[in-house]
């Protein structure tokens, strides 16, 4: 039996050894669909272990499972592979696996013998992940597999494999023109954009990076001068602001006030863990660092009661340890103009910060292609977590501010010291 794969002369390098390769571009290019041909009949050819993963994955449903299922289908190879639930196995012993990095990076920093890692929605991923995620990858002859339509010209992937390719990668730009199959029903789509907002089709459409500014909140208030190498002060607390998620990610920033100065001294992010794991991870960072630990501040949320426990997550909060104080509810524009006025204030700490700064940089207005303008309100994706755990810190500051340079009693850290 033959099975032939139809690559445009783009794709061909995919088809080479190349330890990355990368595929980046606008709407309706066929990226995925591309890849994921390219990669059953690869399974289909020989045993592998192909990973396909990307930033966040709640759930199977958020995976390229379907998609490759409909690939294997649509090639003929239905008899070849056992579609399940969460993998795919080929009769040959291949093998595909799906997990998200953010949630499960220590999972897949213990899988061996992968041959491929395909990261999907890579615009994504966090420096971070990458960091963790590229040193996993050992088996000779591995490789990187990337896709994604770029958003940010700070974004960590689109610096790392765009502006700085690493050796032995092939990176290639590919949009709906070179696309033979490119679909007529979005053609309409296409020019209706085109013809309302020039800027954000060349970034839909052409796969061109957004400016910093275009629908951001806080780019324009975020200068290179306040990004620099320091190192944590001795013995001036360390306070903690915190955005609590539970099927969603949890961010915390570390600031430490210095004379005037607010210094950002850490950002961190991690999904599907409990209190408990974040409580942990507080007392290995000032333990590393020589901190002291001040107040903890939490949403207004964390004071309701879950169905499950009758309990809210305050209260297991401080049966572990940790007495959150709460930020007062606001909307979020008053968050927004809170976190906008102290922004020039601040100074980021330039490699404990870099995931948070990428996010504030990204966190932008939601846009509404049909009619062609920013919506007023936030657009909800991964950089909305550290933006709204910022927006909690600002209105925490702004509230305390009449009481700025005398430190209020710190919360309960007993357990820090144990």
């Amino acid at each position: 039996m033959k099975v032939n794969v139809d690559v445009t002369r783009k794709f061909e390098p995919f088809l080479k050894p190349h330890r990355y390769k990368i595929a980046y571009g606008g709407r309706g290019s066929g990226k995925s669909w591309t890849i994921a041909s390219m990669l059953v009949k690869k399974a289909w050819e020989k045993p592998v272990r192909i990973l396909c993963s990307r930033e966040i994955q709640r759930s199977i449903q958020d995976s390229v499972l379907q998609l490759l299922g409909d690939t294997i289908e649509r090639m003929g190879l239905g008899a070849y592979f056992d579609v399940q639930k969460t993998q795919i196995l080929g009769t040959n012993g291949s093998r595909f696996i799906f997990e998200g990095m953010r949630s499960n990076i220590t999972k897949i920093k213990s899988m061996e013998g992968l041959d491929i890692v395909w990261v999907e929605e890579a615009e994504s991923v966090t420096h971070t992940s990458w960091e963790t995620l590229i040193p996993t990858l050992r088996k000779e002859g591995s490789e990187i597999w990337c896709s994604f339509n770029p958003n940010d010209e700070m974004d960590n992937t689109y610096d790392r494999f765009v502006l700085h390719p690493p050796s032995d990668s092939y990176v290639v730009k590919v949009n709906y023109n070179d696309n033979p199959w490119f679909p007529k029903e979005l053609e309409a789509e296409r020019l209706q954009l085109k013809e309302k907002n020039e800027d954000l089709y060349n970034h839909v459409w052409e796969g061109e990076v957004l400016s910093n500014r275009d629908g951001s909140y806080y780019a324009k208030f975020i200068d290179d001068s306040q990004i620099m190498n320091f190192v944590v002060e001795p013995n001036i607390p360390v306070d903690t602001y915190w955005d609590l998620g539970v099927a969603d990610a949890t961010s915390i920033w570390f600031v430490q006030q210095v004379g005037m100065e607010l210094r950002i001294v850490h950002a961190f992010e991690n999904q599907g863990e409990g209190l408990g794991f974040y409580i942990n991870y507080l007392h290995d960072w000032r333990v590393k660092n020589q901190a002291v630990l001040g107040r903890h501040y939490a949403p207004h949320d964390i004071g309701v009661r879950e169905l499950g426990t009758g309990k809210s997550r305050l209260e297991t909060a401080r049966k572990l340890g940790i007495n959150f104080l709460v930020v007062p509810r606001l909307s979020v524009e008053d968050g927004i103009h809170a976190a906008r006025a102290i922004l020039p204030k601040c100074y980021f700490e330039k490699t404990g910060c870099k995931d948070g700064l990428n996010a504030l940089r990204r966190y932008r207005k939601e846009f509404d292609e049909k009619k062609g303008v920013y919506k007023p309100h936030p657009l909800h994706d991964w950089s909305s977590h550290f933006a709204d755990a910022f927006r909690y810190f600002a209105i925490a500051f702004r509230e305390n501010r009449p009481e700025a340079g005398k430190r209020q009693p710190m919360a309960n850290t007993d357990w820090l010291n144990g």
